[in-house]
């Protein structure tokens, strides 16, 4: 049984994507090469997703990864309760029992998989996420929002074997990131600073020496460092986590997109145009117009 609870709601988000994989589609999936080790069967995204909660008291049949993008939220697993912030990534295994749920006053964004096969189990175990510790560090988020982005495209396509594989391709990729990102992590790593700032108010103006000085280190180091953590120089990043927040604020509100723009950090709106347009192949005004979901 699955309960969304009194004052919460199950989904309905403003800019959400949401797919679903008929289960007869994945019965027959489950039973194909590639995908009988890894599928996605339900996958999305719930910007600013206020009110949302789930509550599985037998867990779901496939196994859970949330990546929150911005705000807040929470989970219960063997009646503890973690906190999910910025960042960071909930992994629930199959069949565990929990709940889960935006925090009230700063309701997360998340981008989220369900996930079956019989390679599952051994990659959660991978990232580094347990029973007890469900709750682990997301620093290369534009790459992991990318990679569910790029499952939800292939399963909004159609629920071909052809597009089950390639979303099955980017969970994977996902969770090998995931797992990749938990063994260079520790709360003092300079790396992680450097993320911090980077996502700590977008519209404000930060240079590559701020950030090195603030960690001590050259610029050159820096970028190294950052670059083969991430798969990003540290301004490019930058530019991803501003180009993210942007699409969400054109999903998600009829701002104008000057507006948004400086929001983000820039100005002359020709440059924002210029920037996202670079990024997502498509200007901010063809995006917002573009049917989602």
């Amino acid at each position: 049984m699955e309960r969304s609870g009194k004052g919460y709601r199950r989904e309905g988000f403003a800019g959400q994507r949401l797919r679903v994989v008929p289960r007869s589609i994945v019965a027959g999936a489950l039973a194909a090469p590639v995908t009988s080790q890894l599928l996605v069967t339900d996958c999305g995204h719930f910007p600013h997703a206020e009110g949302h909660r789930r509550t599985r008291p037998h867990g779901a049949g496939q196994a859970v990864v949330i990546v929150c993008s911005q705000g807040v939220g929470w989970a219960e697993i063997d009646g503890v309760r973690h906190v999910v912030g910025q960042r960071r990534a909930l992994v629930v295994p199959k069949r565990v029992a929990h709940a889960y749920g935006a925090a009230a006053d700063d309701p997360w964004t998340i981008w989220w998989l369900h996930l079956d096969g019989a390679a599952v189990a051994e990659l959660l175990a991978a990232t580094g996420a347990t029973r007890q510790n469900p709750v682990i560090p997301v620093t290369s988020l534009a790459r992991c929002t990318a990679l569910i982005s790029e499952a939800v495209d292939y399963l909004e396509r159609d629920e071909t074997p052809s597009s089950l594989r390639a979303a099955s391709g980017a969970a994977w990729h996902l969770l090998a990131t995931l797992g990749d990102q938990r063994e260079g992590w520790a709360a003092d790593d300079p790396i992680e600073r450097v993320l911090e700032s980077l996502a700590t108010d977008l519209g404000r103006p930060l240079a590559i020496a701020d950030l090195a000085a603030e960690v001590s280190l050259s610029t050159s180091h820096l970028t190294a460092l950052f670059k083969a953590r991430t798969g990003y120089p540290p301004m490019q990043y930058r530019t991803l986590l501003r180009m993210q927040r942007a699409r969400e604020l054109l999903d998600t509100s009829d701002r104008p997109i000057a507006s948004i723009a400086r929001e983000v950090g820039y100005d002359d709106l020709g440059h924002f145009s210029r920037r996202f347009t670079s990024v997502h192949q498509v200007s901010p005004r063809a995006y917002r117009n573009t049917g989602k979901g």
